[in-house]
Protein backbone atom coordinates (compact mmCIF):
# COMPACT_ATOMS: atom_id res chain seq x y z
CA UNK A 1 0.00 0.00 0.00
CA UNK A 2 1.24 3.68 -1.34
CA UNK A 3 -0.41 6.55 0.95
CA UNK A 4 0.00 9.83 -1.01
CA UNK A 5 -1.06 13.21 0.43
CA UNK A 6 -1.96 15.80 -2.32
CA UNK A 7 -2.05 20.00 -1.87
CA UNK A 8 -3.43 22.76 -3.42
CA UNK A 9 -2.45 25.85 -1.53
CA UNK A 10 -3.87 29.14 -3.01
CA UNK A 11 -4.17 32.73 -1.28
CA UNK A 12 -7.54 31.89 0.02
CA UNK A 13 -8.28 28.02 0.53
CA UNK A 14 -6.04 25.32 1.05
CA UNK A 15 -6.98 21.89 -0.51
CA UNK A 16 -5.71 18.68 0.37
CA UNK A 17 -6.43 14.90 -0.57
CA UNK A 18 -4.98 11.16 0.99
CA UNK A 19 -5.01 8.29 -1.63
CA UNK A 20 -4.33 4.84 -0.69
CA UNK A 21 -2.79 2.55 -3.40
CA UNK A 22 -2.36 -0.73 -3.54
CA UNK A 23 -1.15 -2.88 -6.59
CA UNK A 24 -0.80 0.57 -8.57
CA UNK A 25 -4.34 1.09 -8.41
CA UNK A 26 -6.37 4.57 -6.32
CA UNK A 27 -8.61 2.47 -4.18
CA UNK A 28 -9.91 5.01 -2.06
CA UNK A 29 -9.39 8.66 -0.75
CA UNK A 30 -11.00 11.41 1.18
CA UNK A 31 -10.60 15.45 0.67
CA UNK A 32 -10.04 18.32 3.11
CA UNK A 33 -10.75 21.97 2.60
CA UNK A 34 -10.28 24.80 4.70
CA UNK A 35 -11.06 28.61 4.11
CA UNK A 36 -7.68 30.42 4.80
CA UNK A 37 -6.95 34.04 4.32
CA UNK A 38 -2.79 33.40 3.56
CA UNK A 39 -2.72 37.18 2.73
CA UNK A 40 -3.46 37.97 6.19
CA UNK A 41 -1.57 35.28 8.22
CA UNK A 42 0.96 33.91 6.53
CA UNK A 43 2.09 32.87 9.37
CA UNK A 44 -0.57 30.31 10.73
CA UNK A 45 -0.10 28.28 7.18
CA UNK A 46 2.46 25.91 8.73
CA UNK A 47 0.03 25.16 11.96
CA UNK A 48 -2.95 24.92 9.24
CA UNK A 49 -0.77 22.42 7.18
CA UNK A 50 0.10 20.45 10.37
CA UNK A 51 -3.87 20.37 11.64
CA UNK A 52 -4.64 19.06 8.36
CA UNK A 53 -1.98 16.47 8.25
CA UNK A 54 -3.44 15.00 11.55
CA UNK A 55 -7.35 14.75 9.85
CA UNK A 56 -5.81 13.19 6.36
CA UNK A 57 -3.27 10.60 8.08
CA UNK A 58 -0.45 8.88 7.82
CA UNK A 59 1.46 9.57 4.33
CA UNK A 60 4.37 7.91 2.33
CA UNK A 61 5.16 11.26 0.10
CA UNK A 62 3.31 14.20 -0.78
CA UNK A 63 2.74 16.13 -3.52
CA UNK A 64 2.20 20.01 -3.86
CA UNK A 65 0.27 22.29 -5.95
CA UNK A 66 0.33 26.17 -5.52
CA UNK A 67 -1.74 29.45 -6.27
CA UNK A 68 -1.10 31.26 -3.30
CA UNK A 69 2.48 32.59 -4.09
CA UNK A 70 0.79 35.09 -5.75
CA UNK A 71 -0.50 36.99 -2.82
CA UNK A 72 0.55 39.67 -1.61
CA UNK A 73 1.38 38.79 1.73
CA UNK A 74 5.18 38.24 -0.46
CA UNK A 75 7.30 40.46 -2.21
CA UNK A 76 7.63 38.79 -5.18
CA UNK A 77 6.09 35.04 -6.52
CA UNK A 78 10.02 33.56 -5.86
CA UNK A 79 9.48 34.35 -1.93
CA UNK A 80 5.70 33.25 -2.16
CA UNK A 81 6.88 29.42 -3.60
CA UNK A 82 9.84 29.23 -1.47
CA UNK A 83 7.68 29.72 1.93
CA UNK A 84 4.76 27.89 0.80
CA UNK A 85 7.61 24.76 0.01
CA UNK A 86 9.22 25.80 3.68
CA UNK A 87 5.73 25.76 5.32
CA UNK A 88 4.32 22.30 3.93
CA UNK A 89 7.87 20.97 5.05
CA UNK A 90 7.48 22.28 8.28
CA UNK A 91 4.08 20.72 8.68
CA UNK A 92 5.49 17.38 7.88
CA UNK A 93 9.57 16.84 7.67
CA UNK A 94 9.49 13.43 7.97
CA UNK A 95 7.65 12.80 4.81
CA UNK A 96 9.19 13.12 1.18
CA UNK A 97 7.56 16.15 -1.10
CA UNK A 98 7.53 16.55 -3.96
CA UNK A 99 5.59 18.90 -6.85
CA UNK A 100 4.33 19.37 -10.07
CA UNK A 101 6.47 21.98 -11.81
CA UNK A 102 5.25 23.72 -15.15
CA UNK A 103 6.11 21.09 -17.58
CA UNK A 104 4.00 18.95 -16.10
CA UNK A 105 6.51 16.75 -14.57
CA UNK A 106 7.18 15.60 -10.65
CA UNK A 107 10.04 16.89 -9.08
CA UNK A 108 11.44 15.90 -5.62
CA UNK A 109 12.09 18.68 -3.83
CA UNK A 110 15.33 17.79 -1.67
CA UNK A 111 16.35 21.67 -0.84
CA UNK A 112 18.12 21.72 -3.88
CA UNK A 113 15.60 23.71 -6.21
CA UNK A 114 17.11 25.27 -8.83
CA UNK A 115 14.07 27.36 -10.11
CA UNK A 116 11.31 28.31 -8.09
CA UNK A 117 9.05 29.67 -10.59
CA UNK A 118 8.90 26.80 -12.74
CA UNK A 119 6.95 25.08 -8.97
CA UNK A 120 3.74 27.91 -9.70
CA UNK A 121 1.17 28.03 -10.57
CA UNK A 122 0.48 24.25 -11.45
CA UNK A 123 -2.48 23.32 -9.76
CA UNK A 124 -4.16 23.51 -13.31
CA UNK A 125 -1.67 21.18 -14.82
CA UNK A 126 -2.19 18.17 -12.36
CA UNK A 127 -6.12 18.38 -13.30
CA UNK A 128 -5.61 18.56 -16.61
CA UNK A 129 -2.86 15.43 -17.16
CA UNK A 130 -5.45 13.46 -15.15
CA UNK A 131 -8.16 14.59 -17.11
CA UNK A 132 -5.87 14.36 -20.35
CA UNK A 133 -5.76 10.45 -19.44
CA UNK A 134 -9.10 9.67 -19.13
CA UNK A 135 -11.46 12.11 -21.54
CA UNK A 136 -8.54 12.65 -24.02
CA UNK A 137 -10.65 15.44 -26.46
CA UNK A 138 -12.47 18.12 -24.20
CA UNK A 139 -12.51 21.50 -22.76
CA UNK A 140 -11.64 21.45 -19.10
CA UNK A 141 -14.06 24.26 -17.40
CA UNK A 142 -12.84 24.21 -13.56
CA UNK A 143 -14.61 27.28 -11.77
CA UNK A 144 -13.33 27.29 -8.22
CA UNK A 145 -14.12 30.19 -5.57
CA UNK A 146 -12.27 33.11 -7.63
CA UNK A 147 -10.80 32.24 -11.29
CA UNK A 148 -11.93 29.92 -14.15
CA UNK A 149 -9.40 27.81 -15.88
CA UNK A 150 -10.28 26.81 -19.30
CA UNK A 151 -7.75 24.33 -20.90
CA UNK A 152 -8.10 22.15 -23.93
CA UNK A 153 -7.50 18.87 -23.79
CA UNK A 154 -6.89 16.87 -27.50
CA UNK A 155 -5.16 13.46 -28.56
CA UNK A 156 -4.51 12.93 -24.70
CA UNK A 157 -2.31 16.26 -24.54
CA UNK A 158 -2.50 19.56 -22.63
CA UNK A 159 -3.06 21.88 -25.65
CA UNK A 160 -3.04 25.31 -23.62
CA UNK A 161 -0.84 27.97 -24.91
CA UNK A 162 0.26 29.83 -21.77
CA UNK A 163 1.86 28.10 -18.33
CA UNK A 164 2.50 31.40 -16.07
CA UNK A 165 -0.75 33.61 -15.12
CA UNK A 166 0.22 36.61 -17.52
CA UNK A 167 0.83 33.86 -20.42
CA UNK A 168 -2.66 32.11 -19.61
CA UNK A 169 -4.72 35.65 -19.30
CA UNK A 170 -3.54 36.66 -22.27
CA UNK A 171 -4.60 33.35 -23.91
CA UNK A 172 -7.66 33.21 -22.27
CA UNK A 173 -7.21 30.20 -20.46
CA UNK A 174 -7.02 31.69 -17.37
CA UNK A 175 -10.15 34.75 -16.08
CA UNK A 176 -10.24 36.24 -13.03
CA UNK A 177 -13.70 35.58 -12.06
CA UNK A 178 -15.12 32.86 -9.70
CA UNK A 179 -18.28 31.31 -8.06
CA UNK A 180 -17.67 32.55 -4.68
CA UNK A 181 -15.12 35.70 -4.23
CA UNK A 182 -15.49 37.96 -6.93
CA UNK A 183 -16.66 40.94 -6.22
CA UNK A 184 -19.64 42.34 -8.13
CA UNK A 185 -18.52 45.24 -9.56
CA UNK A 186 -16.27 43.12 -11.26
CA UNK A 187 -18.85 41.38 -13.20
CA UNK A 188 -21.16 43.86 -13.66
CA UNK A 189 -20.62 48.00 -13.71
CA UNK A 190 -24.32 48.18 -14.32
CA UNK A 191 -27.64 46.71 -13.59
CA UNK A 192 -31.17 47.11 -14.28
CA UNK A 193 -33.48 48.19 -11.63
CA UNK A 194 -37.23 49.52 -12.28
CA UNK A 195 -36.88 49.90 -16.32
CA UNK A 196 -33.40 51.93 -15.85
CA UNK A 197 -29.79 51.25 -16.46
CA UNK A 198 -28.29 52.00 -12.96
CA UNK A 199 -24.21 52.23 -12.45
CA UNK A 200 -23.14 50.63 -9.56
CA UNK A 201 -21.10 51.38 -6.67
CA UNK A 202 -17.14 50.57 -6.92
CA UNK A 203 -17.14 48.72 -3.39
CA UNK A 204 -16.36 45.98 -1.45
CA UNK A 205 -20.36 45.45 -0.96
CA UNK A 206 -21.76 41.90 -2.46
CA UNK A 207 -19.56 39.14 -4.22
CA UNK A 208 -20.39 36.23 -6.43
CA UNK A 209 -21.43 33.98 -3.73
CA UNK A 210 -24.29 36.08 -2.77
CA UNK A 211 -25.55 36.57 -6.51
CA UNK A 212 -25.74 32.30 -6.47
CA UNK A 213 -26.95 32.12 -2.74
CA UNK A 214 -29.54 34.50 -3.49
CA UNK A 215 -30.89 32.68 -6.83
CA UNK A 216 -30.82 29.13 -4.63
CA UNK A 217 -27.93 27.53 -7.06
CA UNK A 218 -25.63 27.32 -3.84
CA UNK A 219 -26.96 26.37 -0.45
CA UNK A 220 -25.16 28.33 2.71
CA UNK A 221 -22.97 25.80 3.45
CA UNK A 222 -21.12 25.96 -0.22
CA UNK A 223 -20.33 29.89 0.50
CA UNK A 224 -16.89 28.60 2.33
CA UNK A 225 -15.87 32.28 2.14
CA UNK A 226 -15.64 35.55 4.35
CA UNK A 227 -18.48 37.09 3.73
CA UNK A 228 -17.95 41.37 2.59
CA UNK A 229 -20.14 43.00 5.65
CA UNK A 230 -18.66 39.76 7.86
CA UNK A 231 -22.63 38.41 8.85
CA UNK A 232 -24.49 35.98 8.10
CA UNK A 233 -24.63 33.47 5.12
CA UNK A 234 -28.33 33.56 5.00
CA UNK A 235 -30.44 34.54 1.79
CA UNK A 236 -31.75 37.72 3.51
CA UNK A 237 -27.75 38.47 4.42
CA UNK A 238 -27.23 37.68 0.61
CA UNK A 239 -30.03 39.58 -0.73
CA UNK A 240 -28.92 42.65 1.91
CA UNK A 241 -25.29 42.92 0.33
CA UNK A 242 -26.85 42.93 -3.07
CA UNK A 243 -28.89 45.49 -2.28
CA UNK A 244 -25.74 48.01 -1.35
CA UNK A 245 -24.35 47.45 -4.58
CA UNK A 246 -26.97 49.78 -5.81
CA UNK A 247 -26.43 52.54 -2.55
CA UNK A 248 -30.08 50.77 -1.27
CA UNK A 249 -31.58 48.83 1.30
CA UNK A 250 -32.60 46.03 1.15
CA UNK A 251 -36.10 46.98 2.45
CA UNK A 252 -36.34 49.47 -0.13
CA UNK A 253 -36.47 46.85 -3.03
CA UNK A 254 -38.96 44.06 -3.86
CA UNK A 255 -37.39 40.62 -3.53
CA UNK A 256 -38.72 39.83 -7.19
CA UNK A 257 -36.40 43.03 -7.98
CA UNK A 258 -33.19 41.92 -5.74
CA UNK A 259 -33.51 38.28 -7.67
CA UNK A 260 -33.67 39.92 -10.95
CA UNK A 261 -30.29 42.18 -10.10
CA UNK A 262 -28.46 38.64 -9.19
CA UNK A 263 -29.73 36.86 -11.96
CA UNK A 264 -28.68 39.39 -14.43
CA UNK A 265 -25.41 39.74 -12.49
CA UNK A 266 -25.14 35.67 -12.72
CA UNK A 267 -25.64 36.58 -16.66
CA UNK A 268 -22.98 38.38 -17.25
CA UNK A 269 -20.41 36.40 -15.51
CA UNK A 270 -21.71 33.63 -17.88
CA UNK A 271 -21.20 36.07 -20.25
CA UNK A 272 -17.04 36.55 -19.32
CA UNK A 273 -16.74 32.85 -19.25
CA UNK A 274 -18.24 31.52 -22.55
CA UNK A 275 -16.34 35.04 -24.13
CA UNK A 276 -13.02 32.82 -22.94
CA UNK A 277 -14.61 29.55 -24.15
CA UNK A 278 -15.16 31.14 -27.54
CA UNK A 279 -11.59 32.38 -27.50
CA UNK A 280 -9.97 29.23 -26.42
CA UNK A 281 -12.04 26.96 -28.32
CA UNK A 282 -11.44 29.44 -31.87
CA UNK A 283 -7.77 28.14 -32.05
CA UNK A 284 -8.99 24.43 -32.96
CA UNK A 285 -10.61 23.89 -36.48
CA UNK A 286 -13.71 21.81 -34.50
CA UNK A 287 -13.38 23.15 -31.27
CA UNK A 288 -17.05 24.26 -30.68
CA UNK A 289 -17.67 20.13 -31.14
CA UNK A 290 -15.65 19.56 -28.10
CA UNK A 291 -17.26 18.10 -24.71
CA UNK A 292 -16.65 20.25 -22.04
CA UNK A 293 -15.86 18.65 -18.34
CA UNK A 294 -16.77 20.91 -15.38
CA UNK A 295 -15.37 20.80 -12.24
CA UNK A 296 -14.78 23.22 -8.95
CA UNK A 297 -17.19 24.72 -7.29
CA UNK A 298 -18.74 27.05 -10.03
CA UNK A 299 -19.62 23.33 -12.00
CA UNK A 300 -22.64 24.61 -12.11
CA UNK A 301 -22.00 27.77 -13.93
CA UNK A 302 -19.51 25.64 -16.32
CA UNK A 303 -22.38 23.26 -17.37
CA UNK A 304 -24.51 26.46 -18.27
CA UNK A 305 -21.59 28.13 -20.12
CA UNK A 306 -21.85 24.89 -22.37
CA UNK A 307 -25.20 24.90 -23.07
CA UNK A 308 -25.12 28.56 -24.60
CA UNK A 309 -22.63 27.12 -26.81
CA UNK A 310 -24.24 23.91 -27.68
CA UNK A 311 -21.43 21.99 -26.50
CA UNK A 312 -22.08 18.62 -25.29
CA UNK A 313 -20.79 17.85 -21.57
CA UNK A 314 -19.46 15.20 -19.74
CA UNK A 315 -18.80 14.11 -15.80
CA UNK A 316 -15.70 14.33 -14.41
CA UNK A 317 -13.90 10.41 -14.04
CA UNK A 318 -13.87 9.79 -10.47
CA UNK A 319 -9.99 9.34 -9.33
CA UNK A 320 -10.22 6.01 -7.33
CA UNK A 321 -12.00 2.47 -7.58
CA UNK A 322 -14.30 3.59 -4.89
CA UNK A 323 -15.73 6.38 -7.21
CA UNK A 324 -16.22 8.71 -3.74
CA UNK A 325 -13.30 10.78 -4.72
CA UNK A 326 -14.13 14.13 -7.00
CA UNK A 327 -11.89 15.31 -9.71
CA UNK A 328 -9.70 18.12 -7.89
CA UNK A 329 -6.08 19.32 -8.39
CA UNK A 330 -5.20 18.20 -5.29
CA UNK A 331 -6.59 14.76 -5.50
CA UNK A 332 -5.71 14.45 -9.33
CA UNK A 333 -1.34 15.73 -7.91
CA UNK A 334 -2.04 12.60 -5.50
CA UNK A 335 -2.83 10.45 -8.34
CA UNK A 336 -0.28 11.37 -10.55
CA UNK A 337 2.43 10.59 -7.83
CA UNK A 338 0.82 7.60 -6.11
CA UNK A 339 1.19 5.89 -9.96
CA UNK A 340 4.39 7.22 -10.16
CA UNK A 341 5.73 5.32 -6.97
CA UNK A 342 3.42 2.65 -7.82
CA UNK A 343 5.73 1.65 -11.42
CA UNK A 344 8.55 2.15 -9.01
Amino acid sequence: MIRVIGWDVGGANVKAARLLFTDGRAESGRTVRRYFELWNDRGGLPLLLRELCGDLGPADAMVLTMTGELCDAFDDRTEGVAYIIDAVREAAPEIPLYAVNLEGRLVRLDGGEADLLTLAPTNWIAEALFLASRQPDCLMVDIGSTTTDLIPILGGRIGAQGKRDIERLAHGELIYTGALRTPVVAIAPHIPVRGAICRISAEYFAISADVYLALGRLQPEDYTCATPDGRNKTMDGALRRLARVACEDSKNLTAGELHGMAAYIAEQQIRQITEGMFQVLSRFENGLHLPVVATGVGAFLGKACATRLNLPTCAPPVLTESGALALSPCAAAAYLLGRELSQT
